[in-house]
């Protein structure tokens, strides 16, 4: 696990390229791989440049490395929209240009192995010194791809670790199939599909992939009334074969994309620049953009909770223990278990999803004894159906969360206001055994173990 000042670093420095409007720079590279007769793989490549225009000098810097599959008979000019969004904050974007054509048709085992195998050579150029990349790639990579290009993307990061993530919008199934290929994914997945999308109907297509990831952390965005075509600029095959089955839905094309836009950035910082309110950002705008309808978020990020006895700290189950004092790791204190030697601030940090951890209540151990940080509340009733809080001095934007021991959330309630002196009441979720009861406040937190 990473040094908490070193994450806080890594965030910075993700802000500092991301606040940045580069020019977009390009150029065409043809990358041979040996493993498959000398397989030529035209690509065309943007990136972050010193000025903009064609064979430009990269900006100073290093950039992660976007691959991006397009769709069936699309040319790689169809997805503009996606360069010029993201080639400015800081990526360098990778369109293959091979199997293309409509006939014959495209064949979908090179497609997948073409945009892994770009990935590895542009993450390569780093260290060749023979390279315009030389020195400015990022050894992070995702996989993004477009109908058959999605698809492509599942196959391509079927049992592959070098990529970091994949983001598919509207996946068709291939041949072979990426529904298969799916369960070998295990790098985080953001799916995106149009409600109106007649070419690949979601139960046909997103829905089976999407169901056999094996990735612990997925994400389903729903975009209402969004169609097939419009994740992409116009395209004369595209819109014509949208047209002939049903056309686009009501949504309109540039609101489309702004809305791909919004889900999709969030979520590419956190997994490529390990920028860590990203996060958060991501599921906000998964949980509030009034045009996503019924969206699917399998991807677990909550903090673990700690408690004190007799001098140890516990922390509930997490996949990964890390222990602070006063903001900065113990070293060598990764268990669940700790037994404090002194004074200070103590939390538990975990990374459950990327590099970043998350980090738990906090609890002060003082030369007199142990304190916690809280805002002022006091257990004072416990009945059958109902517990009650005693509220010492009054409070906003007061969260009560109820976990199980393992820190799996229950239930949870938010008061704008608390007054003082009054009594908090709270109803017991339909749990059996032991709970805890997390109360936040902006400026503190409290946790109640209740039987």
């Amino acid at each position: 696990m990473r040094h908490l000042f070193f994450l806080l670093a890594i965030g910075t420095s993700a802000h500092s390229a991301l606040a940045q409007n580069y020019a977009i720079g390009s150029r065409s590279i043809t990358f041979i791989d040996p493993a498959r007769n000398d397989r030529a793989i035209a690509t065309d490549i943007y990136y972050p440049a010193v000025s903009a225009g064609a064979n430009s000098v990269v900006a100073e810097g290093e950039f992660p490395v976007i691959v991006f599959g397009h769709g069936f008979a699309m040319t790689v000019g169809a997805y503009q929209n996606w360069r010029e969004f993201l080639v400015p904050l800081g990526y360098i974007v990778a369109l293959p240009t091979t199997e293309s054509a409509l006939l014959p048709g495209p064949n979908h085992t090179n497609f997948g192995l073409d945009l892994s195998f770009v990935a590895s050579r542009m993450q390569a150029a780093d260290l060749d010194e023979a390279s315009p990349f030389f020195g400015k790639v990022m050894q992070r990579a995702a996989l993004m791809g477009h109908s058959m290009g999605g698809g492509a993307s599942v196959l391509g990061a079927s049992g592959n670790t070098n990529i970091k993530c994949i983001v598919c919008m509207a996946p068709a199934e291939t041949d072979p199939s990426a529904v298969a290929a799916a369960t070998n994914v295990i790098v985080p997945a953001l799916f995106l599909q149009g409600t109106s999308d007649n070419v690949t109907p979601a139960t046909e297509h997103v829905d089976l992939i999407f169901n056999a990831l094996g990735s612990s952390c997925k994400a389903y965005a729903s975009i209402t009334d969004g169609s097939h075509c419009f994740f992409a600029n116009g395209n004369f095959q595209c819109d014509f074969g949208e047209g002939s089955v049903g056309g686009p839905g009501s949504l309109a094309r540039q609101a489309q994309h702004e809305i791909s836009f919004a889900v999709t950035e969030p979520w590419l910082r956190y997994f490529l620049y390990d920028d860590c309110t990203a996060y958060d950002e991501f599921i906000a705008e998964m949980n509030t953009n009034s045009a996503l309808g019924a969206n699917i978020l399998s991807c677990p990020n909550d903090a673990p909770v700690i408690t004190e006895n007799a001098g140890t700290l516990q922390s509930t189950t997490a996949p990964n223990y890390q222990w602070y004092l006063n903001g900065s790791e113990i070293l060598n204190e990764t268990a669940q278990q700790h037994t404090y030697a002194g004074a200070g601030d103590y939390q538990l940090g975990t990374v459950n999803v990327g590099n970043c951890p998350v980090l738990s209540n906090t609890i002060v151990i003082s030369p007199t004894g142990v304190a916690e940080h809280a805002p002022s509340f006091a257990l004072l009733q416990q009945q059958r159906t109902t517990i009650s809080l005693q509220v010492n001095n009054a409070h906003r934007n007061v969260r009560a969360e109820w976990l199980d021991v393992d820190g799996r959330l229950l239930a949870s309630k938010e008061f704008d206001d608390v007054a003082q002196g009054s009594q908090l009441t709270l109803v017991r979720p339909e749990h059996q055994g032991i709970k805890l009861l997390r109360i936040t406040t902006p400026a503190s937190q409290h946790v109640f173990k209740v039987f």
